[in-house]
């Protein structure tokens, strides 16, 4: 190979491993400056990332009674035959039902008229 070439490739990884070292080192001292610039910590108050046992079992009950309420009211409004895609008779169907059951009923015309 030529000198040439080999100087090339050298000087370009050099500047290529010089340009990441840089990022990194950049990287580094505006995760120390904004760490020096951030909220201060009291070590003497608890920290709140994990709850204490009583919290948790509070949240833990107000989300069964969510998700039990939640479940109660879908179970009133589902349709006796249970589709999805059906209306209960106190509401109107939506647009997009109407468009779904258009296309639903076009589909099958196409497909009767095709069979061989």
């Amino acid at each position: 190979m030529n000198t040439l070439t080999i100087w090339i490739t050298v000087v370009g990884m050099g500047l290529t491993f010089a340009a990441i070292g840089l990022l990194i080192a950049a990287m580094v001292a505006l995760t120390r400056g904004a760490a020096e610039r951030g909220p201060k910590r009291r070590s003497s108050e608890p920290s709140s990332a994990i709850p204490a046992q009583e919290e948790t079992e509070a949240l833990e009950a107000a989300a069964a009674a969510a998700v039990a309420v939640a479940m109660a009211l879908a179970a009133r409004r589902a349709h006796p035959i249970h589709a999805w895609h059906a209306a209960s008779p106190a509401e109107s169907v939506s647009p997009w039902q109407a468009y779904n059951r258009s296309q639903q009923l076009e589909q099958q015309k196409t497909h009767q008229t095709l069979r061989w």
